[in-house]
């Protein structure tokens, strides 16, 4: 989940299943947040009926470039002014001239923009008791002169006014550009990993649930998964078997 964790979300925390609220508030805005993820496909099954789970081999990141080291430097005063809630410090590190800045947060839909939509996120004082972002892993490149894309991971806590704090993760990707000398960040996406993924690592940490709740909880999430399936989806593929690839 993003730094962007506001109330409209844990409302909707509040108001989930019954399995959801045995888990704690933090566990059950984790979940309810990584239903917004979306589901990758998974081939096979597993004996307990879950999706199993994924991997694929990660060719290692090797030493920092350069570029890796700025980007690096630039997030660390951003994270710093995130944390302390100076957004108009964290606006400035954008690139404002630019009409086709977005911001996607995972907990709004749809992305946010230009800057009337991205300020008016921003702009929402109040609601936070504190925040502690903390940026990793940046691996970047260049696409064009002076513009850079880079991949890196976020680790928040959170304290919501009047809620308890919770603690997650999130993956993402930011365009920036150096524009005088100094980069700035022209564009921003979330992508949080697939719903049963995300629970399953909260799960690693949990201090309330015991490994029977915990599978219980996965195969609730499952089901909602599955309550989701279109009624046409069943036609739909059994009309792609003849015209998909074969491996």
């Amino acid at each position: 989940m993003t730094s962007g964790m506001y109330p409209e979300v844990l409302v909707a925390a509040e108001a989930a299943p019954a399995a959801c609220t045995r888990v704690g508030a933090a566990v059950a805005a984790t979940l309810l947040l990584a239903l917004l993820a979306g589901c990758a496909t998974t081939p096979g099954g597993s004996a307990d009926g879950l999706m199993p789970e994924q991997s694929i081999p990660m060719e290692p990141a090797g030493e920092q470039s350069t570029l890796d080291q700025e980007l690096t430097a630039f997030l660390a005063q951003y994270a710093e002014a995130y944390n302390r809630e100076d957004y108009t410090a964290l606006l400035g590190m954008w690139d404002q001239d630019d009409p086709y800045a977005f911001y996607m947060a995972e907990e709004i839909d749809p992305p946010m923009h230009g800057w009337k939509t991205i300020r008016a996120y921003f702009a929402r004082s109040g609601v936070l008791d504190g925040i502690r972002n903390e940026y990793s892993n940046v691996r970047a490149h260049y696409v064009a002169p002076d513009v850079a894309v880079a991949t890196y991971r976020l680790r928040f806590d959170i304290k919501v006014r009047s809620l308890p704090a919770l603690s997650s993760f999130d993956r993402i990707m930011a365009v920036f550009r150096r524009k005088n000398g100094e980069w700035k960040m022209i564009a921003y996406a979330e992508a949080p990993q697939a719903p049963l993924t995300m629970i399953r690592k909260a799960l690693k940490t949990s201090k309330s649930l015991d490994k029977t709740q915990q599978k219980e909880l996965l195969r609730e999430v499952q089901t909602l998964l599955q309550d989701a399936v279109p009624d046409d989806f069943d036609e739909w593929l059994e009309k792609q078997q003849a015209i998909k690839v074969k491996p």
